[in-house]
C-alpha cells in the first residue's frame, strides 16, 4: 500500500471516530437532562418554631410588638415568597421566647420592634437577607429607660441552573437569618437588659431590678392591712419567740424607754442610786434556839433596819437581877 493510500485511510478512520463520539454525546445529553429534572427541590418545609430555646422573661407589665416593615417596606423585597416569610418567623420568635413576667407590681412595659426583615435578589443571582430588630424598656410615661438591638444577615448563591427565587432557596435564607438573630438577641439582652430579667415565676434573678409600686405622687407605696400586720408580726419579739429565732430588739410602745421629766440633777442622781440599791439579804436564824422566842423573832416591817433589838441571853446564862440592899 502506497503512502498516499495509507494517509487517506487514517484520515477516514479519525473522522469516523469523531462522528461516533458526537453521535454518542447527542444521544446521552437528553438522558442527562432528564436525570437532573428528576431531582426536584422540596415543596414541603417544616414550620419555624423557637419554643425549644430558653425563654426571655422581662420584669415588665406588658409586652407589645411593632412591625415597622409595614410602614417602611424595602424596595425589591421578595421575602413574602418564602414558605415562612422573615416577618412571620420573627413574630413566632417573639411569641415563643419573650414574655412579660413583672405583673401588676411593675409599672414598666416592653416593646419589641421589627425594623427590617427582607430578602433581596441581587445582581449575579445572589440572595441577600437582612433582619434588624430592637427591644425597648419603657417608663409609664413612654420614655425609654433601657434599650438593645440585634442584627442578622444571610447570603445564598444558588446554582445558576436552578430557579434562584425558589421556595427552597428562600426558606434556607430565612432559616439561616433566624438562627443568627436568636443567638444575637440572647447575647444583647443579657448584656444590656440583664437587670430586667426575671425567672418564670417573676422573681428577679441575681442583679435584676425589683419593681416597687408607686403612689400617685411618685413616692414608694407602703404596706397596709394584712401586709402591714404581717410585717409588724415579723418584727415583734413575740413572733421571734414563736419561731425560736433571735431578732434584734425592736422599740414598740410597750417596751419603749421612759424618759423622766427634767428635775434637779442631784435629785435625779439620788433617785437613781436609791433604785439601784440592792435588797438586803434575808437574815439567817441562829443555830441555837432562842429561849424567849423559840419560833424566832417576829420581824416588824415598819421598824428601821438600823434599830437594835434586845434579845434574851442564851440558855445557861440567865441571871436574876440583884436584890437592892
Amino acid at each position: 500500500m502506497s503512502d498516499k493510500v495509507h494517509k487517506r485511510f487514517c484520515a477516514m478512520m479519525l473522522f469516523s471516530r469523531m462522528r461516533l463520539s458526537g453521535l454518542t454525546a447527542a444521544l446521552l445529553f437528553p438522558a442527562l437532562l432528564a436525570g437532573c429534572a428528576d431531582q426536584k427541590q422540596p415543596t414541603q418545609f417544616a414550620p419555624l418554631r423557637y419554643d425549644n430555646l430558653s425563654q426571655i422573661n422581662l420584669n415588665v407589665n406588658t409586652l407589645t410588638l411593632v412591625d415597622n416593615t409595614v410602614t417602611h417596606p424595602v424596595a425589591g423585597d421578595i421575602g413574602y415568597k418564602s414558605p415562612t416569610p422573615p416577618v412571620q418567623a420573627l413574630r413566632q420568635m417573639v411569641q415563643d421566647r419573650l414574655a412579660a413576667k413583672g405583673g401588676i407590681t411593675s409599672a414598666n412595659s416592653a416593646q419589641f420592634v421589627i425594623d427590617r426583615a427582607s430578602i433581596l435578589h441581587e445582581p449575579g443571582g445572589t440572595l441577600q437577607g437582612q433582619i434588624d430588630v430592637h427591644l425597648d424598656i419603657l417608663n409609664p410615661d413612654g420614655s425609654k429607660t433601657a434599650h438593645t438591638e440585634a442584627h442578622a444577615t444571610q447570603s445564598l448563591h444558588p446554582d445558576p441552573t436552578e430557579d434562584t427565587e425558589s421556595q427552597a432557596n428562600l426558606y434556607n435564607v430565612t432559616k439561616g437569618m433566624m438562627d443568627s438573630i436568636n443567638t444575637e438577641l440572647d447575647t444583647q439582652v443579657h448584656r444590656a437588659l440583664g437587670k430586667w430579667l426575671v425567672d418564670a415565676g417573676g422573681m428577679p434573678v441575681e442583679g435584676a431590678i425589683q419593681a416597687q409600686p408607686l403612689t400617685s405622687d411618685g413616692s414608694p407605696a407602703t404596706a397596709t392591712g394584712a401586709g402591714a400586720a404581717a410585717t409588724q408580726e415579723a418584727l415583734s419579739p413575740v413572733s421571734a419567740a414563736k419561731t425560736g429565732q433571735a431578732t434584734s430588739p425592736v422599740t414598740v410602745p410597750e417596751n419603749a424607754p421612759i424618759v423622766a421629766p427634767s428635775t434637779d440633777a442631784a435629785t435625779s442622781s439620788t433617785t437613781s442610786s436609791t433604785e439601784a440599791k440592792p435588797a438586803a439579804a434575808p437574815k439567817v436564824q441562829d443555830t441555837e434556839p432562842n429561849a424567849i422566842f423559840p419560833a424566832g423573832e417576829d420581824d416588824d416591817s415598819s421598824s428601821s433596819s438600823s434599830s437594835t433589838k434586845a434579845t434574851s441571853p442564851k440558855a445557861g446564862y440567865l441571871k436574876l437581877p440583884s436584890q437592892p440592899q
